[in-house]
């Protein structure tokens, strides 16, 4: 019964190295990917984002026949460009930890540049929707805001 017990121990132990050094693994193989992947993209295109809903809000768009429509024509197809970039460069990021962690990043590089709560929260609620924009689905157990974990 005690030989059982040992062995039962050292497979347990075992087991929790192998998890413990495959985590490890992961999370460095994480970090290189986010050193070779680059979410300029992805920030412009949160911050192209942010600053239409502010114009919405202001009201500050342009209102004169043609000129309006000719102005959010041409920022759509520069939208969906700096879109389809991003989702790429999200897509290079093999596990939905380590896209987290890009959109964390993204959140610090630009939360610096916000101006109130109100910006933080848009800038927030972008990013937790890029994902699905992307056709990934939502992040399970994702806060882009890392000061929130």
């Amino acid at each position: 019964m005690a030989k059982l017990t040992i062995l039962i121990a050292l497979v347990a132990a075992l087991v929790l190295v192998v998890h413990t050094s495959a985590l490890r693994s992961s999370e460095q193989s994480c970090k290189r990917q986010l050193q070779q992947v680059n979410l300029r993209h992805c920030e412009n295109h949160i911050a192209q984002k942010i600053q239409q809903q502010q114009e919405e809000e202001e009201g500050s768009a342009r209102t004169l026949r043609g000129i309006k429509h000719f102005i959010l024509r041409d920022q759509s197809s520069q939208e969906s460009e700096e879109l389809d970039q991003c989702c790429e460069q999200l897509n290079e990021l093999n596990n939905q930890r380590c896209q987290c962690r890009a959109l964390q990043q993204i959140y610090e590089s630009q939360s610096e540049q916000c101006e109130g709560r109100q910006q933080e929260q848009q800038l927030e609620g972008e990013l937790e929707k890029l994902p699905r924009t992307c056709g990934f689905g939502p992040l399970r157990r994702c806060n882009v805001n890392p000061d929130e974990n």
